[in-house]
């Protein structure tokens, strides 16, 4: 199985990832990767942290301040991104377990680490659940709708939960979570 999730901001895709993350954690099944979470001071978003699944382990993705390449108004912090985020994901394939990458969009795909994981994981003999930002563009993102063994899910506040259970039911973890909405 490998499934890409798109969607607008905010729709729970993120949401999404946490929730089989934490199914299959409680199924007693390891799984591994990364999801990407906002950073907010006050009523305001000042970044980006990268989390390890497996581990918990946090860096920052991108804020307001700090050093790396502009995208907007924050800067990529290519570091923890990749020594967090790429770490992770390499330990997942390399483990041959359950892989979530949360998310391939513009600010990750400023690492050409990131990038190199990417094309190696979606290579694998791997089950993988991909976010991936709804405008992008970028070439391994066309190439990766394009393939015929990924299946492109286009998520809204509509459609959500049934892509939820749709994923649980696929890993056979109906059972092993009760709550199913996002």
């Amino acid at each position: 199985m490998k499934v890409l999730i798109t969607g607008k901001p905010g729709c729970g895709k993120t949401t999404l990832c946490e929730k089989v993350v934490d199914a299959i954690k409680a199924a007693g099944r390891p799984v591994g990767g990364m999801v990407s979470k906002e950073m907010r001071e006050g009523r305001g978003r000042v970044g980006f942290k990268v989390i390890d699944v497996a581990t918990g382990r946090e860096g920052i993705l991108a804020h307001t301040e700090g050093k790396g390449p502009r995208l907007g108004k924050y800067r990529v912090n290519l570091h923890d991104l990749e020594d967090v985020g790429v770490g992770a994901m390499e330990r997942a394939i390399d483990e041959g377990i359950f892989l979530v990458i949360d998310e391939i969009g513009p600010m990750e795909l400023c690492s050409r680490r990131f990038i190199e994981i990417v094309e190696r994981a979606f290579e694998a003999d791997l089950d993988i659940l991909a976010t991936i930002h709804y405008r992008s563009r970028h070439p391994l993102v066309e190439r990766l709708k394009g393939e015929r063994e990924n299946e492109l899910m286009v998520m809204d506040e509509g459609n959500r939960d049934r892509f939820l259970a749709c994923i649980f039911e696929r890993l056979g973890l109906r059972n092993s979570i009760n709550n199913r909405k996002i």
